[in-house]
Formats: C-alpha cells, structure tokens, sequence
C-alpha cells in the first residue's frame, strides 16, 4: 500500500516533519540517503538561539516547548537545556550593531541588556579585556543536535511513520504535472505528496519535476577543543556581525568571480562563536563560503586557522587548549535567509521544506506543523511568510 507522505530527509526538519504528519493519522514513510542527521543536522554547535527575524519569534518558543515533550516523553535523551547567550563585540561600532540586534529580538520577544567591558568580563573572564562590551540574551537553549533528531525520529516511528536510511532518492515519479512518488534504488515508490526535506540536495530534485526551490549551500567549518581547563565558558558566545551581515544570506549561487574566491579563501566569511559543552570542551565558529560540492571540502585547515585566529582574539584563555577535530556542514540557504515551506508552485503533489540556513534546529520544529497543516488542507496566516511563491 502506497503511504500517504514521502518525506525526503533525515535531518531535523524531516525527522520533525515525519512526527507531525504522523501524529495526525498519516502514513507516512522517511527516506534518508545516508544515516539520520548526516547532513547539517549533525554537523552544526546544537544552540537554539534566539532570531532577530519577526516571522521567528513564536516558532522558537514552539520548538522549545516541543523538544521538551519530546525528550520527556521519549527514550532518547538529547540534554535540553537553557543556555546563557552573549552577543560580543570588539569594538563600539559592533557594541552599537549588537545593540541593534538586541533591540530587534526585544521587539521579538526576547529580553536583551547590553553590558560594558567591566561586566562581560564578570560574566566569562576568559574573553580579552579589550573587547567593547555585549548584549545578554535571555532564552537560548542548547541540545545534541543527533541525538533530537533521533529522538524525533524515534517520535515519528511510535506514531506510526516508517523510516528508512541508506536510501537514497534518485528521482520523482510524475503523471503529467503531478508527483506521484520517488525513484530508488530499490525502485520506485509510489505515495500521495512528496516532501523535499533534504537540504541542498532537493534543488535537484525539484528540478525533475520542473520546479525551482531556491536552495543554495554555504559551508560552515567548526573547532572543536578539549575540555578547557584555564576557564569556564559559561555562555555561547556570538561575535555581533553574525546575524547582523546579511551577507552569504543573499548571495545565491556563487558567480565565477566567487567560486575563484571561495579557493583563496576570500569568498569566506570567518566570524568568533563559541559554545561550550557540557563536558567542558567548547566547539569555535563559525565559517560561510559558497559551497562548490556538497561532500566534506578539502580546505578546513586553513578556514580552521581563521576560526582559531578569531577564537584566541576574542578568548585568549583559548591559547594553550589543544584542537581536538575540525569538521563541516552545508547549511540550505534561501536568497532571503527564511525558510521555504509549502507546496511547489505548479507542481500538484510536490511540497518544499527546507533553506533553513543557521536556524534549522529552532525553526524546524515550527515550520513542519505549517507545512503539515497545509498538507492537510488548511491555509495558516504564518505560512505565508514562508511560502514558495515569495520568489515569483
């Protein structure tokens, strides 16, 4: 019997996406090309930070609220937590954009303070004492960013769905305009909607069915130490540029002038982040440059000494912790940094979620109840924000 959904990937938007259709009598069925959360589910520092983003503000606080019912309903424990957030800088000019940034996630809901030099560094004393001052955050979260979408997918099964990894999707079936199902390896497989949960990789897809999901990758390399022993990192740590640049968030695809810059390591974007870990080593960030191939690149060495240069001006209690690994992800990124969540335009039977960019694991969560309410028929007004027909 051909299940109503096919979802598309196994990261934490599919995962979350495959609970909520699920939940609501669905049969669903989850194809992920490798293991779950292979791609940048598992390859990102788990902090739920807060958006300056207005369309943001009301899908974080579901996700926090729904991660929570699913760790404590559920066998998977993916260690939810509140954290500390600071948004620092070096200087007045980014003291006076993280004050802006602070007062966009006011007005979003989330309270904010902005501190001086004297008082960042009652907070975290291991950051230099030439930095200008931060804004505290209030309502950061951090978890394990496998081990949620374990516990999702985990969700997903008790409800019913069917998940499969190592199964990757070739193609879409189509009668006449219509999705009706995806190609395997195995075969194909018929269903009635297809979900596009796969990050990058669903442009191609969309593309077979003579749809344009304006999804492009933009890699990030992290840092990860060894437990810190000079210091203990309190908060996660964001240089203010971040959010504030809009910069890889609007670039599209790279043009040839960029990808010859990706390659000289001027098309990357290096800023200081830090998120300490329960153990007490900490993973540094972050990077964004164009990504030219959706494998693991071969140029984390040099981003990685950008990011530890980043890392030991702004923390100098850093300097004498060893590196213990490096790694990359390739976060979906939309033209306008939002989401893209709905149903394909002209394409009956084919739905998009993905380009979550850096905020796939607060947004999730929230974006996959719209598109579910919208597979079942029903029009809400903060799906709008998100749709694909934003792109014309």
């Amino acid at each position: 019997m051909s299940p109503d959904v096919i979802v598309v990937g196994g990261g934490i938007a599919g995962c979350s996406c495959a609970d909520r259709l699920a939940s609501r009598g669905l049969d669903v069925l989850l194809l992920e090309r490798g293991a779950l959360a292979s791609g940048a589910t598992g390859r990102n520092q788990g902090g739920l930070l807060p958006s300056p983003v207005p369309a943001a503000g009301a899908l974080y606080a579901e996700a926090v609220a729904y991660y929570r019912q699913a760790e404590d309903e559920g066998d998977v424990p993916f260690g939810l937590r509140e954290h500390g957030y600071l948004l620092v800088a070096r200087d007045e000019d980014g003291l006076e954009r993280a004050r802006g940034h602070g007062r966009a996630l006011t007005e979003g809901g989330f309270a904010s303070t902005a501190i001086g030099t004297r008082e960042l560094l009652e907070l975290e004393p291991g950051l230099a004492p030439d930095l200008a001052g931060a804004v505290v955050v209030q309502g950061a979260h951090a978890l394990h960013p496998v081990l949620a979408a374990t516990a999702l997918a985990e969700r997903a099964r008790r409800a019913g769905a069917r998940i499969r990894t190592n199964s990757p999707v070739r193609g879409l079936l189509r009668r006449g305009e219509r999705v009706t199902g995806v190609i395997t390896d195995d075969g194909p497989l018929s269903a009635g909607a297809v979900v596009l949960a796969a990050g990058p990789w669903s442009r191609s897809l969309a593309h077979q069915a003579g749809a344009d999901l304006p999804v492009f990758g933009a890699r990030g390399w992290l840092v990860r130490t060894v437990p810190v022993t000079s210091t203990t990192f309190r908060h996660t740590l964001m240089q203010s540029t971040w959010h504030g640049s809009t910069g890889l968030r609007k670039q599209g695809l790279p043009l040839l002038t960029e990808v010859t810059g990706a390659v000289t390591q001027e098309g990357t974007q290096v800023v200081f982040s830090l998120q300490p870990l329960p153990g007490g080593d900490v993973v540094l960030g972050s990077s964004s440059s164009p990504a030219l191939q959706l494998n693991e690149a071969q140029d984390g060495e040099r981003t990685a000494a950008l990011i530890v240069a980043a890392a030991a001006r702004h923390a100098p209690a850093l300097a004498k912790t060893a590196v213990r690994e490096i790694w990359a992800g390739v976060r979906p990124m939309s033209p306008d940094g939002l989401p893209i969540v709905g149903p394909a335009p002209g394409v009956p039977g084919l739905w998009f979620l993905s380009g979550y960019g850096i905020d796939g694991m607060p947004l999730a969560p929230g974006t996959s109840r719209l598109l579910a309410d919208l597979i079942d028929g029903h029009r809400p007004l903060q799906a709008e924000e998100f749709s694909p027909e934003r792109f014309g």
